[in-house]
Formats: structure tokens, sequence, C-alpha cells
């Protein structure tokens, strides 16, 4: 299996990917919680090209595509974070806004490649990594398995879902 991690740009293409690949986690996340309408109504109006090259244009903002056989199959957004948990305060600290691998690419494999990518810009900078997920998210123990531990439950947005927030230590 050919897999790679890219970083990724606000053009076109890149873009195109972002949104598929964040359709899918926002569908796989919420089906089975909110109405298809409402679901529909929230995607079309945060998934679109003109909010997506404002984030990526951000300068604290940055993408990582997973591609397996050139084809995009998950991503995670690194923010460098002013808001973060309070024990995070004073901290130089790095937010992972999203860590995602479609159902049919999310092999222990293509997690390594992703977090080995993200490990690459969270080791030189940072003393701490957060990330909040929904509670039933099937990567809490592989945050685990990889030196997060959760700190606190809370609820997420947009659809007030409960979700922990997982912070791991830079030493």
């Amino acid at each position: 299996m050919d897999i790679a991690v890219r970083f990724t740009i606000g053009s076109e293409e890149g873009v195109n990917q972002l949104l598929m690949l964040q359709n899918a986690q926002i569908k796989g996340r919420y089906k089975n919680v909110v109405d298809t309408e409402q679901l529909n109504d929230y995607i079309k109006e945060h998934l679109n090209h003109r909010n997506t090259i404002n984030e990526l244009n951000d300068l604290s903002t940055q993408l990582l595509i997973l591609f397996v056989e050139d084809k995009p199959a998950g991503y995670t957004i690194i923010r460098n974070s002013f808001q973060r948990p309070a024990i995070l305060e004073g901290k130089r600290v790095i937010n992972y806004t999203s860590f995602y691998i479609l159902p049919e690419y999310d092999n222990m494999e293509t997690r390594q490649a992703l977090w080995k990518k993200c490990l690459s810009i969270a080791r030189t900078f940072d003393e701490a990594c957060w990330i909040e997920t929904l509670e039933n998210d099937p990567l809490i123990p592989f945050f685990e398995e990889s030196g997060f531990a959760i700190h606190e439950k809370s609820v997420m947005e947009p659809f007030g879902q409960a979700s922990v927030t997982l912070i791991k230590y830079n030493h």
C-alpha cells in the first residue's frame, strides 16, 4: 500500500480534497445524531470554498492530507492555539482541530503515517498538544497509545455532543 502525507495549501485541488474529507467526517460523526436536513444545512453553510480558503490562509494553520494510492484518505489540521484548556495556559501549545481518516482507509499503518507527520511538527516547537473529539471517537484508544490522556469531558459544537479533551505533553 502506497501511503503519503503531504502539507497541503489552499489551492483549488487542496481545498476540494479537504472539503470532501470534511464532508465525510461530519456525515460519519453525526448521521445517527442529527436529522439529515439539519446536517445538510450545516454542511452547506460551513463547508464552502471561501471559508476553507480563509482558514487555510491563516498563518497559524497547517493542513496535512493523508493519501493512499494517491487518493485523499484523511487529514489533520494543526493550529498554534490561543484558545486552550486552562491547564495549558502559559505554555506553547498546538491544537489538532481535526484528525480524521476515511473508514475504508483507517488502519494502524495509515494512523501511524499521519501521526508521525504530526509529531514532526509538534516536537519541534511546542510543550504540549491537545485535541477535542467526540466521546465515542474510535481514535481515542489510538490517541491514548500515542501519549494523550483524557483531561476533561465537555460538549462539542455544532450539535452539542459529548466530547473529551485529550492532552499530550511533549518532553
